[in-house]
């Protein structure tokens, strides 16, 4: 917290990661020794701010005076107009806002045409490191779909362990709910794994 006169206000954080096997535990730690207190963490894919429901909620309770902590720049937004329409909405509520690892701050009427210019570079920089990673993505997609004939865009398949290949026989004379109630195996996986297998059947017969 800190003193504005007499009145306390609190320091929020936010963290955000791409994929969920990624950790935000590095920029919490970042936060919590830059002095947050009331930390808002998500994993979100996306570049708009609709969605984001922890971020829709720091913006909704924040008040004039308030400080917010984000450890960089791409953690807020990965696309220069969301990046620039997030300040410019905490700046117009009295807020101010703290990019700890650029070393950026933007306050509420006080403008400053140089650290606008580093946001907007950082931000753009930010943009597009995604669009060239969505590029090298496509690209690869294309590249497999003309070189290898077995390639399938989505979830991987799963790999017909002997568990897999026990229901397979059940379901030779059992239904799939009953397969299901023996076996422990979701009905969903249980379609899949037939279906996969039958294609695999195929392409070992022709």
């Amino acid at each position: 917290m800190f003193r504005k006169g007499e009145e306390i206000l609190p320091i929020y954080g936010y963290s955000r990661v791409s994929t969920s096997n990624q950790d935000y535990k590095t920029q919490i730690q970042k936060l919590e020794k830059a002095g947050a207190e009331k930390i808002f963490s998500e994993k979100y894919t996306g570049t708009k701010k609709e969605g984001r429901k922890e971020l829709e909620e720091l913006l909704s309770i924040v008040k004039p005076g308030d400080k917010v902590l984000v450890t960089k720049i791409d953690r807020l937004a990965r696309s220069i107009v969301d990046l620039n329409s997030i300040i410019s909405s905490l700046n117009n509520s009295g807020v101010t806002i703290t990019f700890l690892d650029n070393a950026l701050t933007f306050e509420p009427n006080k403008s400053d045409s140089m650290q606008t210019l580093m946001m907007n570079m950082l931000g753009s920089f930010a943009q597009f490191e995604r669009d060239l990673i969505v590029t090298r993505t496509q690209e690869g997609k294309q590249w497999h779909r003309a070189n290898n004939k077995n390639y399938r865009e989505g979830r991987p398949k799963r790999v017909l362990n002997d568990k897999y290949k026990h229901a397979l026989e059940l379901m030779e004379t059992n239904s799939m709910r009953e397969v299901e109630r023996k076996t422990g195996i979701s009905l969903s996986t249980l379609k899949r794994i037939k279906k996969q297998a039958k294609e695999e059947q195929l392409l070992s017969e022709k």
